[in-house]
């Protein structure tokens, strides 16, 4: 009874002290976004009202994430960053499942150890307070792995295969976790495999007519169309974030014998090194394996000084989300954090010169979800190399404004914004964009922005005489 209480306080401290340092790096971030979030909002948004990935539009996923907030839409309507707090006390439960499998492992000590180095991992912290993939499947990796070392049985493969099929529906990545579920269960691998098959194969069930765009916009685009970084912003990435952030896990795996299971799971980080493009929440399914192997290491320090390691945490924490609150910047470990602050004049933009009802063009979605605008939802920064100059054009009809971002990388295909400007439509620049005002815009509200001095282009046929040139200040 003694021990059960023991490991009831245990889970719970791990859950609060995960589920506490989210809420704190939240509330430091959340004048920031990774402009992935929005491409799972709107596309789920677009979902929910009839739209059909694949068929309409382009996703580069599997279907699962979409579905999910498809179904948290009333919530999303309400409060968009509801998604976040779902996705932070998803992450706080991983949390638990390290917890967990470190009771399998080793003693109760380590077992609390490994938790609370999951719950503190700066990396962890930053992915689950966003709304992302990778916390998810994060979450099903875990829980596979906690139904496979806790149940020594079929059914707990058949679980763990579930989990892992439900984790590829969400995301192809989650595949790194087939390696350890295999090496920790060799005599069940058939079942596993069978299971998890099985699983995935149920889940796109629904997206069956879909299904050979659905290999076109996912396996086909990662695999032959993505553009690849160079080498050294690959090589830097992969150092960052899976060894620089992990030092003791290192550490650990060199001085210490692990369970080649264990090791693997953090040793398919190096696997990034070949993809096409690496960013930080591609190592999130790595963390738990790191805090893991660690564990062992850290436990005497933690045992030994508990209260100056936890305001060392906490500390370390609040540095972390203040530094990523300050803005984007290259150099800041390649974390995504682009401030709403330098986006809300475009989102105002957008309110005021098209009606509810008007779509728009947007390289990043974040502007037509905020405004609460239809965007062409076919289009993202990502589809520069796969959607034709021409194509966008003809959907200038249907909408009222064009946005472009001021970044270094293009994110409209080439030729496209040359088109406009040849077009002479009405230009605002607006910080860090450009707003192109198209015929069917609001044309009393842009006059008024004329005769505020902040306009620019020299047309004068599509929406009454303006100004040569303008720009918002």
């Amino acid at each position: 009874m003694e021990r059960f209480r023991d490991g009831k306080r245990d889970w719970l401290l791990v859950l609060l002290w995960a589920l506490g340092l989210r809420l704190l790096v939240a509330a430091l971030t959340a004048g920031t976004y990774d402009p992935d979030e929005f491409v799972v909002l709107l596309l789920s948004r677009d979902f929910a009202h009839g739209t059909i990935p694949y068929r309409d539009f382009m996703f580069f996923h599997p279907p699962g994430v979409l579905v999910l907030f498809r179904a948290l839409q009333p919530l999303m309507a309400w409060w968009w960053p509801s998604g976040r707090l779902i996705t932070l006390f998803i992450d706080s439960t991983t949390a638990v499942m390290v917890w967990k499998i470190g009771t399998l492992l080793y003693g109760r000590r380590e077992a609390l150890t490994a938790g609370l180095i999951y719950g503190a991992s700066p990396l962890a912290l930053i992915c689950a307070v966003r709304v992302g993939q990778d916390p998810l499947i994060t979450a099903l990796g875990m829980g596979g792995l906690v139904l496979l070392l806790s149940r020594p049985s079929s059914w707990g493969a058949v679980l763990a295969g579930a989990c892992l099929g439900l984790a590829l529906w969400i995301k192809y990545p989650a595949i790194l976790f087939l390696p350890v579920y295999l090496l920790a269960a060799p005599r069940r691998s058939m079942v596993i495999l069978l299971s998890t098959a099985v699983a995935g194969a149920l889940t796109l069930v629904p997206f069956i007519p879909e299904l050979p765009s659905l290999y076109h916009d996912t396996i086909g685009w990662q695999l032959l169309q993505r553009a690849p970084a160079d080498l050294l912003h690959r090589a830097g990435g992969v150092f960052a974030f899976w060894l620089l952030l992990n030092p003791l896990t290192v550490y650990a795996v060199v001085r210490r014998r692990q369970p080649l299971w264990l090791v693997s799971g953090f040793g398919v980080g190096g696997l990034f090194f070949f993809a096409s493009q690496v960013y930080y929440h591609y190592f999130m399914p790595m963390v738990p394996f790191a805090a893991l192997l660690a564990a062992p290491i850290a436990v005497k320090y933690i045992h030994r000084f508990p209260g100056m390691i936890a305001a060392a945490a906490i500390t370390l924490s609040l540095v972390w989300g203040l530094d990523i609150n300050s803005g984007s910047d290259p150099t800041r470990l390649f974390i995504s954090a682009s401030r709403f602050s330098t986006i809300n004049k475009t989102v105002h933009l957008i309110d005021r010169l098209t009606p509810p009802g008007q779509g728009v063009l947007t390289d990043q979605l974040e502007y037509a979800y905020l405004a609460r605008r239809h965007a062409l939802s076919d289009y993202f920064w990502n589809m520069h190399t796969v959607v034709s100059a021409h194509t966008l054009e003809r959907r200038l009809p249907s909408v009222g404004a064009v946005v472009l971002t001021d970044k270094v990388a293009p994110t409209y295909p080439t030729g496209f914004t040359s088109y406009l400007r040849d077009q002479r439509y009405p230009e605002i620049h607006a910080g860090t964009t450009e707003v192109w005002v198209l015929p069917h815009a609001n044309v009393s509200a842009l006059l008024r922005h004329a005769r505020d001095g902040c306009v620019s282009s020299s047309v004068t046929r599509h929406a009454g005489r303006l100004p040569a040139a303008y720009s918002c200040p």
